[in-house]
Protein backbone atom coordinates (compact mmCIF):
# COMPACT_ATOMS: atom_id res chain seq x y z
CA UNK A 1 0.00 0.00 0.00
CA UNK A 2 1.28 2.88 -1.23
CA UNK A 3 2.60 5.95 2.06
CA UNK A 4 -0.29 7.43 3.43
CA UNK A 5 -3.17 5.47 2.39
CA UNK A 6 -6.11 3.68 4.37
CA UNK A 7 -6.79 -0.07 4.61
CA UNK A 8 -9.60 0.78 6.66
CA UNK A 9 -12.24 2.56 4.92
CA UNK A 10 -16.09 1.64 6.00
CA UNK A 11 -17.17 -2.40 6.18
CA UNK A 12 -16.62 -5.06 3.97
CA UNK A 13 -18.60 -3.72 0.64
CA UNK A 14 -22.01 -5.36 0.71
CA UNK A 15 -21.91 -7.07 -2.93
CA UNK A 16 -18.79 -9.35 -1.45
CA UNK A 17 -20.99 -12.41 0.34
CA UNK A 18 -19.38 -15.96 0.91
CA UNK A 19 -21.68 -17.38 -2.31
CA UNK A 20 -20.97 -16.14 -5.67
CA UNK A 21 -24.35 -14.25 -6.74
CA UNK A 22 -26.17 -13.28 -10.05
CA UNK A 23 -25.53 -9.28 -10.68
CA UNK A 24 -27.15 -6.96 -13.91
CA UNK A 25 -24.39 -6.07 -16.13
CA UNK A 26 -25.90 -2.76 -17.43
CA UNK A 27 -24.21 -2.10 -20.70
CA UNK A 28 -26.75 -3.61 -23.47
CA UNK A 29 -30.11 -1.91 -21.59
CA UNK A 30 -28.09 1.78 -22.09
CA UNK A 31 -29.68 0.94 -25.53
CA UNK A 32 -26.27 1.82 -27.90
CA UNK A 33 -24.13 -0.51 -29.42
CA UNK A 34 -26.44 -3.69 -29.04
CA UNK A 35 -28.60 -2.97 -32.20
CA UNK A 36 -32.44 -1.36 -32.07
CA UNK A 37 -32.29 0.68 -29.22
CA UNK A 38 -36.15 -0.43 -28.07
CA UNK A 39 -38.31 1.39 -25.91
CA UNK A 40 -36.58 3.28 -22.72
CA UNK A 41 -39.99 2.49 -20.85
CA UNK A 42 -39.57 -1.72 -21.68
CA UNK A 43 -35.65 -1.56 -20.69
CA UNK A 44 -36.26 0.72 -17.27
CA UNK A 45 -38.65 -1.86 -16.19
CA UNK A 46 -36.59 -4.77 -17.00
CA UNK A 47 -33.94 -3.09 -14.25
CA UNK A 48 -36.85 -2.97 -12.22
CA UNK A 49 -37.83 -6.51 -12.47
CA UNK A 50 -34.46 -7.82 -11.92
CA UNK A 51 -34.61 -6.25 -8.33
CA UNK A 52 -37.75 -7.32 -7.64
CA UNK A 53 -37.10 -11.19 -8.35
CA UNK A 54 -33.89 -10.34 -6.51
CA UNK A 55 -30.30 -9.28 -8.22
CA UNK A 56 -28.98 -6.42 -5.98
CA UNK A 57 -26.04 -5.67 -7.30
CA UNK A 58 -25.93 -3.30 -11.07
CA UNK A 59 -22.97 -2.58 -12.61
CA UNK A 60 -22.47 0.37 -15.14
CA UNK A 61 -20.44 2.95 -16.63
CA UNK A 62 -20.49 6.40 -18.39
CA UNK A 63 -19.79 4.74 -21.65
CA UNK A 64 -22.97 2.61 -21.79
CA UNK A 65 -25.45 4.21 -23.96
CA UNK A 66 -23.57 7.75 -23.32
CA UNK A 67 -24.71 7.70 -19.84
CA UNK A 68 -28.18 6.29 -20.94
CA UNK A 69 -27.53 3.34 -18.71
CA UNK A 70 -26.68 5.03 -15.36
CA UNK A 71 -29.45 7.18 -16.19
CA UNK A 72 -32.20 4.54 -16.45
CA UNK A 73 -30.50 3.03 -13.02
CA UNK A 74 -30.94 6.26 -11.15
CA UNK A 75 -34.80 6.31 -12.30
CA UNK A 76 -35.66 2.93 -11.95
CA UNK A 77 -33.67 2.03 -8.09
CA UNK A 78 -33.61 5.28 -7.02
CA UNK A 79 -36.15 4.74 -3.84
CA UNK A 80 -34.51 1.23 -3.42
CA UNK A 81 -30.46 2.88 -3.14
CA UNK A 82 -30.24 1.10 0.56
CA UNK A 83 -30.96 -2.09 -1.01
CA UNK A 84 -28.77 -2.01 -3.76
CA UNK A 85 -25.11 -1.84 -4.56
CA UNK A 86 -24.69 0.42 -7.79
CA UNK A 87 -20.81 0.16 -8.99
CA UNK A 88 -19.26 2.47 -12.18
CA UNK A 89 -16.32 3.31 -14.00
CA UNK A 90 -14.09 5.82 -14.96
CA UNK A 91 -12.42 5.35 -18.55
CA UNK A 92 -9.27 5.28 -18.78
CA UNK A 93 -7.96 9.01 -20.41
CA UNK A 94 -10.64 10.73 -18.13
CA UNK A 95 -10.40 13.08 -15.11
CA UNK A 96 -11.69 10.50 -12.33
CA UNK A 97 -13.22 13.59 -10.42
CA UNK A 98 -15.44 15.05 -13.34
CA UNK A 99 -16.34 11.72 -14.39
CA UNK A 100 -17.88 10.22 -11.11
CA UNK A 101 -19.33 13.37 -9.96
CA UNK A 102 -21.16 13.16 -13.55
CA UNK A 103 -22.41 9.77 -13.36
CA UNK A 104 -24.00 10.28 -9.64
CA UNK A 105 -25.61 13.34 -11.03
CA UNK A 106 -27.08 10.36 -13.62
CA UNK A 107 -27.56 7.86 -11.33
CA UNK A 108 -29.51 10.35 -8.68
CA UNK A 109 -27.31 9.16 -5.54
CA UNK A 110 -24.54 10.29 -3.48
CA UNK A 111 -22.49 7.87 -3.54
CA UNK A 112 -21.85 4.48 -5.58
CA UNK A 113 -20.69 1.43 -3.98
CA UNK A 114 -17.85 0.86 -6.52
CA UNK A 115 -16.07 2.98 -8.34
CA UNK A 116 -13.84 0.87 -11.09
CA UNK A 117 -11.09 2.14 -13.19
CA UNK A 118 -12.17 0.52 -16.85
CA UNK A 119 -8.91 -0.43 -18.29
CA UNK A 120 -5.27 -0.05 -16.94
CA UNK A 121 -4.00 1.88 -19.78
CA UNK A 122 -1.55 5.09 -19.56
CA UNK A 123 -1.28 6.99 -16.33
CA UNK A 124 -3.52 4.15 -14.76
CA UNK A 125 -1.34 4.51 -11.25
CA UNK A 126 -2.42 7.86 -11.17
CA UNK A 127 -6.24 7.28 -11.82
CA UNK A 128 -5.81 5.01 -9.23
CA UNK A 129 -4.42 7.13 -6.59
CA UNK A 130 -7.40 9.91 -7.94
CA UNK A 131 -9.91 7.42 -7.17
CA UNK A 132 -8.90 6.48 -3.75
CA UNK A 133 -9.15 10.72 -2.92
CA UNK A 134 -12.90 10.32 -4.37
CA UNK A 135 -13.06 7.38 -1.98
CA UNK A 136 -12.00 9.21 1.26
CA UNK A 137 -14.51 11.69 0.24
CA UNK A 138 -17.01 9.35 0.67
CA UNK A 139 -18.37 9.38 -3.31
CA UNK A 140 -17.76 5.68 -3.40
CA UNK A 141 -17.61 2.85 -1.19
CA UNK A 142 -14.91 1.09 -2.57
CA UNK A 143 -12.32 0.66 -5.60
CA UNK A 144 -12.29 -1.62 -8.23
CA UNK A 145 -10.00 -2.59 -11.37
CA UNK A 146 -11.48 -3.52 -14.57
CA UNK A 147 -9.51 -4.94 -17.66
CA UNK A 148 -5.82 -4.87 -16.34
CA UNK A 149 -3.39 -7.74 -16.70
CA UNK A 150 -2.17 -9.84 -13.66
CA UNK A 151 1.04 -7.71 -12.91
CA UNK A 152 -1.13 -4.09 -12.87
CA UNK A 153 -3.65 -5.65 -10.31
CA UNK A 154 -0.55 -6.86 -8.23
CA UNK A 155 0.89 -3.72 -8.42
CA UNK A 156 -2.60 -1.86 -7.55
CA UNK A 157 -3.22 -3.22 -4.28
CA UNK A 158 -0.03 -1.98 -3.52
CA UNK A 159 -1.90 1.58 -4.10
CA UNK A 160 -4.85 2.02 -2.98
CA UNK A 161 -7.28 -0.20 -0.94
CA UNK A 162 -8.28 -2.43 -4.10
CA UNK A 163 -11.37 -4.41 -3.20
CA UNK A 164 -12.54 -5.95 -6.38
CA UNK A 165 -11.57 -7.11 -10.20
CA UNK A 166 -13.66 -7.02 -13.68
CA UNK A 167 -12.64 -9.32 -16.38
CA UNK A 168 -14.04 -11.49 -19.38
CA UNK A 169 -15.22 -15.04 -18.05
CA UNK A 170 -17.59 -17.73 -20.31
CA UNK A 171 -16.84 -21.03 -20.90
CA UNK A 172 -15.34 -19.93 -24.34
CA UNK A 173 -13.22 -16.95 -22.89
CA UNK A 174 -11.02 -18.23 -19.92
CA UNK A 175 -7.55 -16.22 -19.82
CA UNK A 176 -8.60 -14.91 -16.05
CA UNK A 177 -8.37 -18.75 -14.41
CA UNK A 178 -4.09 -18.98 -15.38
CA UNK A 179 -3.09 -15.23 -13.71
CA UNK A 180 -5.91 -13.52 -12.32
CA UNK A 181 -8.83 -15.49 -10.67
CA UNK A 182 -5.64 -17.43 -8.62
CA UNK A 183 -4.31 -13.58 -8.10
CA UNK A 184 -7.89 -12.58 -6.89
CA UNK A 185 -8.33 -15.37 -4.46
CA UNK A 186 -5.14 -14.71 -3.01
CA UNK A 187 -5.21 -11.28 -2.56
CA UNK A 188 -8.93 -11.65 -1.10
CA UNK A 189 -10.22 -9.45 -3.93
CA UNK A 190 -14.23 -9.67 -5.10
CA UNK A 191 -13.53 -11.70 -8.76
CA UNK A 192 -16.57 -9.78 -10.73
CA UNK A 193 -17.50 -11.65 -14.29
CA UNK A 194 -18.41 -9.69 -17.44
CA UNK A 195 -19.66 -10.76 -20.86
CA UNK A 196 -20.28 -14.18 -18.99
CA UNK A 197 -22.81 -15.24 -22.31
CA UNK A 198 -20.15 -14.00 -24.55
CA UNK A 199 -22.69 -10.88 -25.79
CA UNK A 200 -25.05 -12.95 -26.38
CA UNK A 201 -23.76 -16.24 -28.28
CA UNK A 202 -24.47 -18.55 -25.53
CA UNK A 203 -27.97 -17.58 -25.77
CA UNK A 204 -27.86 -19.99 -28.38
CA UNK A 205 -29.78 -18.41 -31.38
CA UNK A 206 -27.28 -18.12 -34.29
CA UNK A 207 -27.07 -21.27 -36.10
CA UNK A 208 -24.87 -18.99 -39.08
CA UNK A 209 -22.56 -15.61 -38.49
CA UNK A 210 -25.00 -12.97 -37.62
CA UNK A 211 -25.31 -9.63 -39.22
CA UNK A 212 -25.13 -7.17 -37.16
CA UNK A 213 -26.31 -3.36 -37.80
CA UNK A 214 -23.16 -1.18 -38.45
CA UNK A 215 -23.55 0.89 -35.14
CA UNK A 216 -23.43 -2.67 -33.15
CA UNK A 217 -20.18 -3.53 -31.34
CA UNK A 218 -20.94 -7.22 -32.38
CA UNK A 219 -19.72 -6.08 -35.74
CA UNK A 220 -16.01 -6.20 -34.20
CA UNK A 221 -16.17 -9.52 -32.30
CA UNK A 222 -14.26 -12.19 -33.92
CA UNK A 223 -16.21 -15.05 -32.40
CA UNK A 224 -19.59 -14.21 -34.53
CA UNK A 225 -17.40 -14.71 -37.61
CA UNK A 226 -14.99 -17.49 -39.54
CA UNK A 227 -13.55 -20.64 -37.96
CA UNK A 228 -14.18 -19.23 -34.21
CA UNK A 229 -17.64 -19.12 -34.69
CA UNK A 230 -18.01 -22.98 -36.05
CA UNK A 231 -16.06 -23.82 -33.67
CA UNK A 232 -18.32 -21.97 -30.64
CA UNK A 233 -21.47 -23.49 -32.34
CA UNK A 234 -20.29 -26.68 -32.17
CA UNK A 235 -20.03 -26.03 -28.50
CA UNK A 236 -23.36 -24.45 -28.10
CA UNK A 237 -24.84 -27.14 -29.86
CA UNK A 238 -22.98 -29.77 -27.94
CA UNK A 239 -24.24 -28.20 -24.66
CA UNK A 240 -27.45 -28.20 -25.32
CA UNK A 241 -28.56 -31.60 -23.96
CA UNK A 242 -26.78 -30.67 -21.02
CA UNK A 243 -29.00 -27.99 -20.65
CA UNK A 244 -32.43 -29.67 -21.02
CA UNK A 245 -31.46 -32.49 -18.78
CA UNK A 246 -31.12 -30.06 -15.63
CA UNK A 247 -34.53 -28.53 -16.95
CA UNK A 248 -32.68 -24.98 -17.42
CA UNK A 249 -32.10 -22.49 -20.37
CA UNK A 250 -28.72 -22.66 -22.45
CA UNK A 251 -27.55 -19.36 -21.04
CA UNK A 252 -28.88 -20.54 -17.62
CA UNK A 253 -26.57 -23.64 -17.77
CA UNK A 254 -23.51 -21.42 -19.08
CA UNK A 255 -24.36 -18.82 -15.80
CA UNK A 256 -24.41 -21.80 -13.85
CA UNK A 257 -20.96 -23.40 -14.25
CA UNK A 258 -19.72 -19.58 -13.61
CA UNK A 259 -21.64 -19.36 -10.64
CA UNK A 260 -19.66 -22.83 -10.03
CA UNK A 261 -16.21 -21.34 -10.25
CA UNK A 262 -13.95 -21.53 -7.44
CA UNK A 263 -13.36 -17.52 -6.96
CA UNK A 264 -15.47 -16.16 -8.64
CA UNK A 265 -17.68 -13.36 -6.62
CA UNK A 266 -20.33 -11.73 -8.91
CA UNK A 267 -21.35 -13.44 -12.38
CA UNK A 268 -22.84 -9.68 -14.63
CA UNK A 269 -25.60 -11.06 -16.76
CA UNK A 270 -27.11 -8.58 -19.04
CA UNK A 271 -30.45 -8.01 -20.42
CA UNK A 272 -32.42 -5.58 -22.62
CA UNK A 273 -36.23 -7.98 -21.42
CA UNK A 274 -38.02 -8.99 -19.24
CA UNK A 275 -37.55 -12.69 -20.77
CA UNK A 276 -34.11 -11.73 -20.56
CA UNK A 277 -33.93 -11.37 -16.78
CA UNK A 278 -36.16 -14.49 -16.42
CA UNK A 279 -34.00 -16.23 -18.62
CA UNK A 280 -30.89 -15.61 -16.28
CA UNK A 281 -32.88 -16.40 -13.35
CA UNK A 282 -32.90 -19.53 -14.51
CA UNK A 283 -29.69 -20.15 -14.19
CA UNK A 284 -28.68 -23.56 -11.42
CA UNK A 285 -27.31 -21.50 -8.12
CA UNK A 286 -24.51 -24.66 -8.40
CA UNK A 287 -23.51 -27.15 -11.03
CA UNK A 288 -22.78 -30.57 -10.00
CA UNK A 289 -18.83 -31.46 -10.38
CA UNK A 290 -19.77 -34.22 -12.62
CA UNK A 291 -21.26 -31.49 -15.16
CA UNK A 292 -18.64 -29.01 -14.82
CA UNK A 293 -16.70 -31.39 -15.55
CA UNK A 294 -18.93 -32.54 -18.71
CA UNK A 295 -18.84 -28.97 -19.69
CA UNK A 296 -15.46 -28.46 -19.32
CA UNK A 297 -14.44 -31.69 -22.07
CA UNK A 298 -17.19 -30.38 -24.58
CA UNK A 299 -15.01 -27.12 -24.36
CA UNK A 300 -11.53 -29.04 -24.46
CA UNK A 301 -12.44 -31.20 -27.29
CA UNK A 302 -13.80 -28.80 -29.51
CA UNK A 303 -10.73 -26.40 -28.76
CA UNK A 304 -7.59 -28.39 -29.06
CA UNK A 305 -4.17 -27.15 -29.45
CA UNK A 306 -2.57 -26.99 -33.00
CA UNK A 307 0.71 -28.48 -33.74
CA UNK A 308 3.19 -26.47 -35.87
CA UNK A 309 4.84 -27.76 -38.83
CA UNK A 310 8.38 -27.77 -39.50
CA UNK A 311 7.61 -25.29 -42.41
CA UNK A 312 5.60 -22.84 -40.01
CA UNK A 313 9.14 -22.76 -37.41
CA UNK A 314 11.37 -22.21 -40.29
CA UNK A 315 9.17 -18.94 -41.43
CA UNK A 316 8.71 -17.63 -38.07
CA UNK A 317 12.27 -17.44 -38.03
CA UNK A 318 11.76 -14.26 -40.16
CA UNK A 319 8.91 -13.10 -37.98
CA UNK A 320 8.12 -10.48 -35.39
CA UNK A 321 8.71 -11.85 -31.81
CA UNK A 322 5.48 -12.05 -30.55
CA UNK A 323 5.22 -14.53 -33.55
CA UNK A 324 8.33 -16.73 -33.08
CA UNK A 325 6.77 -17.03 -29.18
CA UNK A 326 3.57 -18.63 -30.32
CA UNK A 327 4.49 -20.57 -32.61
CA UNK A 328 7.64 -22.05 -30.39
CA UNK A 329 4.87 -23.10 -28.53
CA UNK A 330 2.15 -24.87 -30.17
CA UNK A 331 2.86 -27.86 -29.61
CA UNK A 332 -0.70 -30.00 -29.25
CA UNK A 333 -0.59 -29.66 -25.72
CA UNK A 334 0.02 -26.20 -24.16
CA UNK A 335 -3.88 -24.06 -23.84
CA UNK A 336 -3.35 -20.91 -25.45
CA UNK A 337 -4.26 -19.21 -22.12
CA UNK A 338 -1.15 -20.53 -21.33
CA UNK A 339 0.69 -19.33 -23.99
CA UNK A 340 -0.75 -16.05 -23.83
CA UNK A 341 -0.37 -15.98 -19.86
CA UNK A 342 3.46 -16.62 -20.26
CA UNK A 343 4.51 -13.82 -22.62
CA UNK A 344 2.41 -11.36 -20.32
CA UNK A 345 4.39 -12.61 -17.34
CA UNK A 346 7.21 -10.51 -19.30
CA UNK A 347 5.56 -7.06 -18.70
CA UNK A 348 5.09 -5.18 -21.98
CA UNK A 349 1.98 -5.06 -23.87
CA UNK A 350 -0.20 -8.42 -22.97
CA UNK A 351 -1.40 -10.97 -25.03
CA UNK A 352 -4.91 -12.91 -24.82
CA UNK A 353 -5.98 -16.23 -26.14
CA UNK A 354 -7.91 -14.50 -28.98
CA UNK A 355 -4.87 -13.24 -30.26
CA UNK A 356 -3.53 -16.86 -30.62
CA UNK A 357 -7.20 -18.23 -31.75
CA UNK A 358 -6.66 -15.47 -34.79
CA UNK A 359 -3.16 -15.75 -35.40
CA UNK A 360 -2.95 -19.57 -35.72
CA UNK A 361 -6.28 -19.24 -38.22
CA UNK A 362 -4.24 -17.36 -40.31
CA UNK A 363 -1.50 -20.34 -40.27
CA UNK A 364 -3.92 -23.12 -40.58
CA UNK A 365 -4.98 -21.05 -43.77
CA UNK A 366 -1.70 -21.50 -45.26
CA UNK A 367 -1.65 -25.18 -44.03
CA UNK A 368 1.53 -24.46 -41.58
CA UNK A 369 -0.26 -26.28 -39.04
CA UNK A 370 -2.09 -29.44 -38.51
CA UNK A 371 -4.91 -30.68 -35.76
Amino acid sequence: MRQGARTDIGPPPPFITSEPRLGFGAWAVGGRSWGATGDAAERESTIRLAFERGITFFDTAPTYGEGESERLLGRALRAHRERVAIATKVGPRDDPRPSLEASLRRLATDYVDLIQLHEALERWEWSLEQLLKLQEQGKALAIGLCNATHLQIARATELAPLVSYQGPYNVFDRDVEQRELPLTRERGLAFLAYRPLASGLLAGSHARPPEFPEDDHRRKLYWFKGSEFERRRLVIERLRPLAEGLDTTLPGLALGWLLSRPGVTVVLAGARSREQVDENLAAPRHLAPATVAAIDEIVADVFRPVVATEQARRQAATWGERERFIVDRLDGRTAYEAVAAEWTDRGGKPMIAAQIKVFVDQLAERGLVRG
